[in-house]
């Protein structure tokens, strides 16, 4: 364990040009290595959150400096989705998120150990194994998809459908076998006009109209059985 001298010590040798990915990767090696840490291969980032990251087996870990000398941390566990966040001025701090993630802590240990990294219901529903019902929790209670509320509704209402990761594009609802893998089966039901909807299923090109919702949702579930033919 560092005292505080050390940690200070630290601090001021991974100051220099931390604004920059390159510079950034020097520091958080350098703490790493100062304190016995091994969190694998550090790499520069580029995009909007440039920065550095490191990999685990449970996704990456991305340090990004922000203004007045402070840093975002992230969890990116799938994709896109962030499964937890915060910002802090402390490069050590944020480099202990990484070696705890990389190590193996909970979501929960996380938070208990760096109060400034928060998560959601979501995320914890990740990391128990059953995402699915706190995404259609979400969808449900969402403002922003209350035009898509009643589809959701119906969908969540049909017993051979609620299991399956939900989403919402462009209007439509999407269900998934596996929540971020489209090769694991992934039907789509597009609302038409004059209350046709469309479904259509990826992979195997599966597509087909029908003249009310209750028969899209039957439709969508002898998709997952074994797809009807188009």
């Amino acid at each position: 364990m560092t005292t505080g001298g050390q940690e200070a010590e630290l601090r001021v040798a991974a100051d220099p040009d931390t604004a920059s990915p390159a510079g950034l990767v020097r520091g958080i090696e350098h703490i790493a290595l100062t304190q016995g840490l091994d969190l694998g291969e550090v790499r520069t980032r580029s995009g909007w959150d440039a920065g550095a990251e490191v990999s685990t087996d449970r996704g990456k870990v991305v340090v990004s400096p922000c203004a007045e000398d402070s840093f975002g941390v992230r969890i990116r566990r799938h994709h896109g989705f962030v499964s937890s966040e915060g910002w802090t001025n402390d490069l050590v701090a944020a480099v202990g998120v990484a070696n705890l993630w990389h190590q193996g802590g909970s979501l929960r240990e996380l938070h208990a150990r760096f109060p400034f990294m928060s998560w959601s219901e979501l995320a914890q529903a990740f990391e128990d194994g059953d995402p699915a019902p706190a995404k259609w929790r979400e969808l449900l209670s969402s403002e922003w998809h209350l035009p898509d509320r009643p589809l959701l509704q119906a969908a969540h209402a049909h017993p051979d459908l609620q299991k399956f990761w939900p989403d919402i594009s462009h209007r439509s609802l999407m269900l998934c076998r596996r929540p971020f893998d489209l090769e694991s089966g992934l039907v789509k039901i597009w609302p038409l006009e004059e209350g046709r909807y469309r479904v259509t299923m990826i992979p195997g090109g599966f597509r087909r109209e029908v003249t009310s919702l209750g028969a899209a949702l039957e439709v969508a579930a002898a998709c997952f059985v074994s797809p009807p033919d188009s």
